[in-house]
């Protein structure tokens, strides 16, 4: 459950500091939404915290911390645009293994960067493929933290790719490398980061025009995905829209 009262009092006293009155008025007003979302999840949640197959076996610890779920509104997130994200759930192997392995490409040709990476499951699974770097932008400190030490400690007779790194930053002001990319996102946001990111991605490859992948792991949401899916520089490659969703799209 959400700590509340610690979450919003320093948070709104923070963003009157340092927004001032208009811009801390319109976030108090979303800041409820937000923690009444984290309330109805956290009533359906399980209370049992087993320790995932996946981390158990690699020695690391990249689940949720109260039923697979870490809420936002229980770290220090500097960044105004922690509102609009997605609490973190690691994502199941099954799932990325599904949509990495409709990706066509030469790997070792391509940097992979999770945009909201939390604990780094993903870059972990990725290192199971040749990728020449993995990158993992994280917002969160504490999950940036906890990120780079499961990086430390990550072992698989698997791994393919050890040029892996965790970067705490808002991922809307992250600069993407003029390489050969693919972009995994785990429903890491709504709103206006999602406009911001699409922005990004079309004006990096205006300026470096190369093979650009996004690995979309949430198709159910229908505004990110409509987005990506009205991007007039991206064509959708692959979908699965059963047991393991995810949608791909490639640059045109």
């Amino acid at each position: 459950m959400p700590r509340l009262m610690k979450t919003i009092i320093p948070r709104i006293k923070k963003s009157f500091a340092k927004r001032g009155v208009v811009a801390s008025i319109f976030r108090s007003v979303l800041l409820p939404i937000q923690l009444y979302r984290e309330h109805r999840i956290a009533k359906e949640i399980s209370r049992d915290n087993t320790r995932s197959e996946f981390d158990v076996t690699h020695g690391v610890d990249t689940d949720g911390d109260t039923g697979g779920v870490t809420f936002l509104s229980d770290l220090e997130i500097p960044s105004p645009n922690w509102i609009y994200g997605s609490n973190y759930v690691a994502i199941e192997p099954a799932r990325f293994m599904a949509a990495v392995l409709n990706l066509e490409i030469d790997f070792r040709e391509f940097q992979f960067i999770d945009l909201g990476s939390g604990k780094g499951r993903a870059l972990l699974l990725a290192s199971k493929f040749p990728f020449k770097k993995i990158i993992g932008i994280e917002f969160s400190r504490e999950l940036h933290l906890s990120s780079e030490q499961n990086i430390r400690k990550y072992s698989s007779p698997e791994q393919k790719c050890k040029s892996i790194e965790s970067v705490c930053m808002d991922f809307t002001e992250f600069s993407l490398p003029p390489a050969p990319l693919v972009l995994y996102l785990n429903l890491p946001c709504d709103g206006m980061p999602l406009v911001k990111t699409v922005d990004n991605i079309r004006q990096s490859l205006r300026e470096k025009p190369r093979p650009i992948y996004v690995v979309f792991m949430s198709p159910a949401d229908k505004a990110f995905k409509a987005a990506l899916d009205e991007a007039e520089f991206l064509v959708k490659t692959a979908q699965n829209t059963e047991e393991n969703p995810f949608t791909i799209y490639k640059s045109a």
